[in-house]
């Protein structure tokens, strides 16, 4: 007998009094597997759940893992600056582990953010089944005709979800090869760290024997470089003691050598001053006629009597008094009566010279004539024939007489000492 729709109809109103007739309606329309699909998606959550349970565990060890290597990378880095350059270099190949093992958690990070998503969609497909049972209960008239279809359908979803799910174990085992081969890898970084920690210690210990063989070598050195300045002190003490005996002994050899060349220069000039006292007429023929050295009494007369006129002071007297010759007598050429101021010194300097100047000047005044300076020499250094020649004061030399400009500038280059007279 065929089912019409007025037969449907009472069905629908029949389940709608009687609720519970639905479930044994239900159990007569689906089959096995629509009926178990409730409690294999309840135990697939489950296992979704263990497996992210397991998941963030096993992510929880391998971030306290992580964390643990990282306390013992900053507790050893200050060591690692302070070794060589492979040192460094190892640290390099850590580092690039580290990368690694980094990129290996973003990847299994993206897998478990993949696996979410897939275990919405299954909720969302088990919502999708709530609605289209709603759909089902609530269209049930059309349920007979739409079956066939939606048994098509139904199986096509099927195989859907088991490839998903077949995905999902695919998935799951590469998340497990990924953790594994991570552990591997932090293995293998482990024992490279204690290789190192190992070659480090004997490198500190290396270092350290070397640097105490430093420092006794140092010692000894800073010992032997002691004694060799005390040593060395000692010895320059005595070449110092040696050389201020020397300096004195030199110093005591010049200064006899000086009071030598004085009292043989004064020796000269007194020789000389004698000389020409002794034979005026002789040695001043080449200016003088007749030539007289005025007694010393008769010079201080002279002086004196100036004096008394107001002609000159009492401090020229004493400028003038100490002249070593004044000489009178007849010019050569002219007949008229010269008078000189002479300054006696076996070497002439410019003080001789300026002397002369002076105290002829002085004795011009006191006599009211003309008196000429002459320097009576052996020898005339360079300043004072430019001196004698700037001041007009003559030459007396051997037998000779220069004219302030006919003296020679060739010369001893500087004055010597001043030999008193």
């Amino acid at each position: 007998m065929a089912l019409t729709a007025e037969d449907l109809r009472d069905l629908v109103a029949l389940l709608q009094a009687h609720p519970e007739w639905r479930k044994v309606l239900w159990a007569l329309l689906a089959s096995e597997e629509v009926l178990r699909m409730p409690t294999e998606l309840a135990d697939l959550r489950d296992e979704l759940a263990q497996l992210r349970a397991e998941t963030e565990r096993r992510f929880t060890e391998l971030a306290e893992a992580v964390r643990r290597l990282s306390e013992a990378f900053v507790n050893h880095r200050q060591e690692f600056l302070a070794h060589q350059a492979q040192v460094n270099a190892r640290l390099e190949e850590l580092s690039t582990a580290v990368r690694n093992l980094t990129e290996t958690v973003h990847h299994l990070t993206e897998t478990v953010h993949h696996l979410s998503k897939i275990v919405d969609n299954l909720a969302q497909t088990q919502l999708g089944l709530a609605e289209a049972q709603r759909r089902t209960e609530e269209s049930l008239q059309r349920l007979a005709e739409a079956f066939v279809a939606h048994r098509q359908e139904f199986l096509a979803h099927q195989a859907q979800t088991n490839a998903r799910l077949e995905e999902l174990r695919m998935e799951v085992h590469a998340l497990a090869e990924a953790q594994r081969r991570t552990e591997e890898s932090l293995q293998r970084l482990a024992e490279a760290f204690a290789a190192h920690r190992q070659e480090f210690l004997e490198f500190r210990a290396e270092t350290d024997r070397r640097f105490a063989e430093l420092a006794e070598a140092q010692r000894r050195h800073y010992e032997e470089f002691a004694a060799y300045r005390v040593e060395t002190d000692r010895r320059f003490a005595e070449l110092a003691e040696a050389l201020r005996i020397l300096t004195e002994r030199v110093d005591r050899v010049e200064r006899r050598q000086e009071d030598h060349s004085r009292d043989l220069g004064q020796l000269k000039s007194m020789r000389l001053e004698a000389l020409y006292t002794e034979k005026p007429a002789a040695l001043f023929r080449p200016l003088l006629r007749r030539a007289i050295v005025v007694p010393d009494v008769r010079k201080m007369e002279i002086l004196e009597e100036a004096e008394a006129a107001g002609r000159i002071t009492e401090e020229e007297v004493d400028r003038a008094a100490p002249l070593d010759a004044l000489v009178e007598g007849f010019h050569r050429r002219e007949d008229r009566r010269v008078v000189l101021a002479v300054e006696i010194s076996w070497q002439g300097t410019t003080k001789d010279v300026a002397r002369a100047a002076e105290r002829a000047a002085i004795f011009a005044r006191a006599l009211e004539a003309e008196v000429i300076p002459v320097v009576a020499a052996k020898e005339l250094t360079a300043p004072a024939r430019r001196m004698a020649r700037a001041r007009g004061v003559w030459w007396l030399q051997d037998g000779r007489a220069f004219a302030p400009q006919e003296i020679p500038e060739e010369g001893p280059g500087e004055d010597e000492v001043e030999t008193p007279t």
